[in-house]
C-alpha cells in the first residue's frame, strides 16, 4: 500500500490515502505523512489530509515535527493546516511558537490554526500581536481573534486601555467584528473609548457599539450623539436609528 502512495496515476495514490484512512492503517502513519507533504495534486492531498486526520493519535508525532523550523515553508504551512483540522488543545503550545515566525506565511497560518483549534489561552498571544502588522496582515488577524468569540472579549477590553492607537483601534475593530451576542460585555469599555482622544479609535469604538443590541451599548450610542466631536455626533445619530448590519444580516438569513 504505501508504494502507491507515490504512484505516477493520481487515483492511485488518492486510492491508496482513501483506504489507509478508512482501514485505520496506522502502521503506515509515517509514510503517509510524508506522502501529504510531497504532494502536488489538489485532490489527492485533500484526501490524505483526511487519512492524516482520521490519523491522529499516529500521525500527530510526525506532523507536529513538520512544522518545525528545520523544514520548508510549504510543508511547514502544510502541517499547520493538518494541525488545524486536528483542532487538538494538546497542540496549541506547539503552533503558538511559530504566530511570530520568520517566515510570514508560517506564522498566518499559525495564528489562523489557532483560531480554528480554539483553545482560549492562546487569546491573550494573539491579541499581543494587535497593531503590529500591515493592512492585509492585520485583517486576517482580525479574523483569528474573533474566531474566539466571547472567549476573546477580555482581551481585547484589556487591549483598549492600552497606550498604543494602533492596539485601541485594532481591539475595537475586532470587538466590532464580534458583534452581539458575544461582545456585549464589552459595552462599557467601547462607551469609554470613544471618548478616546484619538478620533479614529473613537470612531472605530462607536461602530463596535453599532454592532451592539444591549441597552448598555444604547445607552453610550445617545450619549455619543451629544458628543463634541462633529463626526462622532454624526456618525452615533445614524446608529441610534438602524439594526446593527452583522445583526440585521443574521436576521435576514433567520428569515
Amino acid at each position: 500500500m504505501s508504494e502507491k502512495l507515490s504512484d505516477p496515476d493520481r487515483s492511485v495514490r488518492n486510492t491508496a490515502a482513501l483506504a489507509i484512512g478508512s482501514q485505520f492503517e496506522s502502521e503506515l502513519a509515517d509514510v503517509l505523512v510524508e506522502a501529504l507533504w510531497a504532494e502536488l495534486d489538489f485532490f489527492v492531498r485533500e484526501t490524505m489530509t483526511w487519512s492524516v486526520t482520521r490519523l491522529e493519535e499516529a500521525t500527530r508525532p510526525a506532523v507536529l515535527a513538520a512544522a518545525g523550523p528545520d523544514r520548508s515553508p510549504e510543508v511547514r504551512v502544510q502541517a499547520l493546516h493538518v494541525l488545524s483540522k486536528f483542532a487538538n488543545p494538546e497542540t496549541v503550545d506547539a503552533v503558538l511558537a511559530y504566530i511570530t515566525d520568520p517566515d510570514e506565511a508560517v506564522a498566518r497560518k499559525a495564528r489562523w490554526a489557532l483560531g480554528r483549534i480554539q483553545e482560549p489561552r492562546a487569546v491573550p498571544h494573539l491579541v499581543a500581536l494587535l497593531g503590529k502588522h500591515d493592512l492585509e496582515e492585520r485583517n486576517a488577524l482580525t479574523g483569528d481573534v474573533a474566531a474566539f468569540g466571547a472567549a476573546a472579549v477580555p482581551a481585547l477590553v484589556e487591549a483598549l486601555g492600552r497606550d498604543d492607537d494602533a492596539v485601541r483601534r485594532h481591539a475595537a475593530d475586532i470587538l466590532c467584528y464580534i458583534g452581539h451576542p458575544d461582545a456585549e460585555t464589552a459595552a462599557e469599555a467601547l462607551g469609554a473609548a470613544v471618548q478616546d482622544p484619538e478620533g479614529q479609535v473613537a470612531m472605530a469604538a462607536l461602530m463596535a457599539l453599532g454592532e451592539l443590541r444591549g441597552e448598555v451599548a444604547r445607552q453610550k450610542i445617545e450619549a455619543a450623539r451629544e458628543a463634541a466631536d462633529p463626526q462622532i455626533r454624526g456618525a452615533a445619530q445614524r446608529l441610534a436609528v438602524r439594526k446593527p448590519r452583522r445583526a440585521a444580516l443574521r436576521a435576514r438569513k433567520a428569515g
